[in-house]
């Protein structure tokens, strides 16, 4: 039964208005924190993609026992208070790619058909490589999740290196044909670059980001750690896989700073999740304050952001 000082915290968490009044607040903070809209423009459609696919993983795999928008709310409150993240790049194509896989990666659970599901896998984790090469150092550990997604088998082994290695197999074709041998190369080089570890160059903006999505990410997983027994079998494995990809992410961030701003958006992907999980399903004293300390975080990061952005710091 739900405490009546939860009721907030509840409406919010399940309520059909939430996704909508998100969504109308963020296009409101991107029209008025990022230049030329229409030049940008494929940012927003690019983070609505993202969005879309964020409720649409929750809702075929039942990552979250009830009806709620909140994971998906959550990933655009923040890509609203980063107004760094408005202006249009290549490398926003990734939260689409990274959920891509991820619904791929799901599919492959128990399948007797799983080679295709990681044949997909695997191939938006080497289209993601191709955008951020340090992105193909964490692809080999898709086959750990494998083994607890029960898809781990020879085919399945081969299917994924072919899914992973096919996009360069055709750069090579197109660079052959028109002569640029050297192109491929260079890609490949890139893979096994290690950049200089130099944290001093990030702008603290991007930081303060990382910093509260790791605070959070951890808040959020811990009470979910605590009860994960209450879920299926199958919902447990699937969020300890979204759980791991966020350790990933992050030690990858730690590794190479200088990806930092193309990796956040990938951050924010498991740390929704579980804070979707958790205040959709748990409603007590921690979980009210939690709830309203995260939004009085949004707030004040947003007020950060915006206050860079409008005097250039």
């Amino acid at each position: 039964m739900i405490q009546t000082r939860n009721r907030f915290q509840y409406e919010v968490a399940t309520g059909r208005a939430t996704l909508p009044v998100v969504s109308t607040l963020t296009l409101i903070l991107w029209v008025i924190s990022t230049p030329h809209l229409w030049a940008n423009i494929g940012s927003l459609l690019i983070f609505s993609l993202t969005t879309y696919l964020l409720l649409e993983t929750d809702t075929k795999f039942a990552l979250i026992r009830t009806r709620t928008t909140l994971p998906a709310s959550f990933f655009l409150l923040f890509y609203a208070a980063t107004p760094f993240l408005h202006t249009w790049d290549v490398t926003l194509l990734l939260p689409v790619f990274f959920l891509c896989m991820l619904y791929s990666l799901f599919q492959s659970y128990e399948s007797p058909h799983a080679s295709t599901a990681i044949f997909h896998a695997f191939l938006w984790m080497g289209l993601s490589s191709l955008i951020l090469p340090c992105i193909a150092w964490i692809t080999p550990l898709l086959y750990i999740h494998m083994i607890n997604l029960r898809s781990l088998e020879g085919k399945t082994f081969f299917a994924g290196i072919i899914g992973f290695t096919l996009p360069y197999w055709l750069l090579l074709g197109y660079d052959l044909y028109t002569d640029q041998t050297e192109e491929f190369y260079n890609v490949i080089s890139h893979i096994l670059q290690f950049d200089q570890i130099n944290y001093a160059s990030i702008h603290f903006s991007y930081y303060t980001l990382w910093g509260v999505i790791t605070i959070l990410w951890i808040a959020f997983s811990i009470p979910y750690l605590r009860f994960a027994y209450k879920d299926k079998v199958q919902t447990r494995i699937l969020l300890q896989v979204i759980l791991s990809m966020g350790v990933w992410i992050n030690i990858l961030m730690v590794l190479q700073p200088s990806h930092i701003k193309a990796l956040l958006p990938l951050a924010i992907i498991p740390m929704v999740f579980m804070g979707g999980h958790l205040f959709s399903l748990t409603f007590s004293k921690f979980t009210r304050i939690t709830f309203i300390t995260v939004l009085v975080i949004w707030f004040a990061l947003c007020l950060f952001n915006l206050w860079i952005y409008f005097f250039n710091f």
